[in-house]
């Protein structure tokens, strides 16, 4: 079985050292190598555009595809934009900004894989998502009515995966879908935000990845489109 990870952040490199030590095959693609990991396994993604991800997968050209992909490429603010409190702090560029980072990224996994999976092929695609993208879980999943383009991009990532799941229904039955709310994790994500959070809620990011995987190996068809936390069981969309 071997594994393609997008994102080397905390929860990317953790689910990069998980995966070393159970001695599977796998691919990290980010910004950075990780330490203390083979650096034959990395390949360089500096940016989510359209080159990049082709540049990724000439390296599947006449090889196997991965049976998991898992990316984990998230963005919640940057130098320059904090979430937004209140509608007026909402801008397009923004908006935009964080559809591409957080919902634009399974697309681009699932139209390459597409192109070079078949009939037979038998994969799953995971999404790391976020309750905050519940529409029907939005009065109890904390932060209020805050964080307008991060949520607005996470329910777009669920609805992408949902549509992306039916499609391959069809053309890859043995292929799969799936988003997953891991909960929060002690990665420089939240670095900006740790005085707002209780701190006994943050896992580190080492102890969620051994989960992830163990949750994605005892997957069934049944389960492909839907949005799961750690334990497998189905979250509101």
């Amino acid at each position: 079985m071997g594994y393609l990870i997008l994102g080397s952040g905390g929860l990317g490199t953790a689910l990069a050292h998980e995966l070393a030590a159970r001695g599977e095959e796998w691919l990290l693609a980010g910004r950075q190598s990780p330490r203390g990991l083979d650096p034959t396994c990395y390949f360089p993604l500096q940016e989510v555009d359209p080159l990049s991800f082709e540049a990724l997968f000439t390296l599947y050209d006449g090889a196997s595809l991965p049976t998991v992909v898992i990316n984990t490429i998230g963005l919640l603010s940057d130098l320059n934009h904090m979430p937004e409190r209140r509608v007026e702090e909402v801008t397009p560029q923004w908006l935009c900004e964080s559809l591409q980072a957080n919902a634009w990224p399974q697309l681009a996994l699932g139209a390459n894989l597409s192109r070079l999976m078949g009939p037979s092929s038998r994969l799953w695609l995971c999404s790391l998502s976020d309750l905050a993208g519940s529409l029907g879980g939005l009065e109890s999943n904390g932060q209020g009515a805050s964080r307008y383009s991060y949520r607005m991009s996470k329910a777009a990532l669920n609805m992408g995966a949902r549509i992306l799941a039916a499609e391959w229904v069809d053309r890859f039955p043995g292929a799969g879908v799936i988003t997953v709310h891991p909960g929060l994790m002690d990665t420089p994500m939240q670095q900006p935000f740790k005085s707002e959070l209780d701190r006994t809620l943050l896992q580190d990011p080492t102890q969620v990845a051994p989960r992830l995987l163990d949750l994605i190996a005892g997957l069934t068809p049944a389960q492909s489109g839907s949005f799961l936390d750690l334990q497998g069981q189905p979250l509101p969309w």
